[in-house]
């Protein structure tokens, strides 16, 4: 995902082609109006051809059809939204010029092509092949290459990613925002300890630099989180992904709130590697004490039902010798 919208951050492939990276995962925020819906995770847009294209993004893919299924749907979910996606942007977007794309990891593109082709020969194909571009992405190069039997409108994007855009004619210095489906831990590794934490280190006028107010956070994240949505919906939105991020931080015993407005650091070290590497152990720590104890109440409730059964079929037989002795005594008489 980050390989894919720093290849449109003011490189060779965004001033030929025209393709800028506007935002991470578009239509999140209707992520949860219905079981179905699901979101890209990046939103190219070519101002000069009024042209977008949608990205999925998969580094590893175990269910193909699940995953081309679920591009489908949130294909479906860009139609349905599109004139909220042109209110957000104030640009009168043309569903036609759309192009949706599932960009994949190298190992799984042959799973994914024999999926597609197998679609493709079917009478009523679930989804529609001719509506998913697929680049395929490869580690040991960094290159992201448009796969052969796929073209887009745009001829000069074509003739780039046909021929693979990499990692050297990338601009290093530029930094994928956070995305609002970051995990909260790695929310508190950036915006916690790397900027909030890390501003206050170099603040003399702060006393204590652990002592983080949580506005400070909020500001943090809502300049760091990329969302295409209204101002109003993604101060909601990011207020929410704190309260999650602060109550998994505390769980974990990262952090304790010292009061309604700020949290302290549990860790030691002053320096920032230190505290990240401390908060870093103290985390998995916690994480694996909890795996640990979850799995060993899981295989406690495991032996004990196993004696339960063992003890019900204990009962059984008894009950059994009990019934026959007393047939027998019946007979007897």
């Amino acid at each position: 995902m980050k390989q894919c919208a720093k290849s449109f951050a003011q490189t060779d492939l965004s001033q030929k082609s025209g393709y800028e990276f506007y935002f991470a995962e578009p239509l999140i925020e209707f992520g949860a109006e219905k079981k179905e819906n699901h979101n890209f995770d990046l939103f190219l847009y070519n101002e000069g051809e009024n042209r977008a294209i949608f990205v999925e993004c998969k580094s590893s893919i175990t269910d193909v059809k699940k995953t081309l299924r679920e591009v489908g749907l949130s294909r479906g979910l860009v139609l349905e939204k599109a004139d909220y996606l042109s209110g957000i942007l104030d640009i009168d977007l043309d569903p036609d010029r759309f192009e949706y794309v599932l960009c994949i990891n190298e190992k799984d593109k042959m799973k994914v092509i024999d999926s597609m082709k197998a679609q493709g020969q079917k009478p009523h194909p679930k989804y529609d092949i001719n509506q998913i571009k697929v680049w395929i992405y490869a580690p040991r190069s960094q290159l992201i290459q448009l796969l052969l039997e796929c073209s887009h409108e745009n001829s000069a994007l074509n003739e780039m990613l046909h021929a693979g855009f990499g990692d050297q004619n990338l601009h290093r210095q530029y930094e994928l925002p956070y995305c609002y489906s970051t995990h909260p831990y790695r929310l508190i590794q950036l915006a916690i300890v790397g900027e909030c934490y890390r501003k206050n280190l170099f603040d003399d006028s702060i006393e204590d630099p652990k002592v983080i107010e949580k506005s400070a956070v909020l500001l943090t994240l809502m300049n760091n989180i990329s969302l295409g949505a209204p101002e109003e919906l993604k101060i909601q939105l990011v207020t929410e992904k704190l309260r999650i991020v602060l109550e998994y931080g505390q769980k974990y015993q990262l952090f304790d709130e010292i009061d309604a407005d700020a949290i302290r650091l549990n860790c030691r070290g002053t320096k920032l590697r230190a505290v990240l590497e401390n908060i870093e152990e103290k985390f998995i720590s916690r994480w694996v004490d909890e795996k640990t104890s979850a799995e060993g109440e899981k295989l406690a409730l495991e032996d004990y039902w196993e004696s339960a059964m063992r003890n019900q079929a204990t009962l059984f037989q008894f009950s059994e010798r009990e019934d026959t002795s007393l047939e027998r005594e019946d007979s007897d008489s």
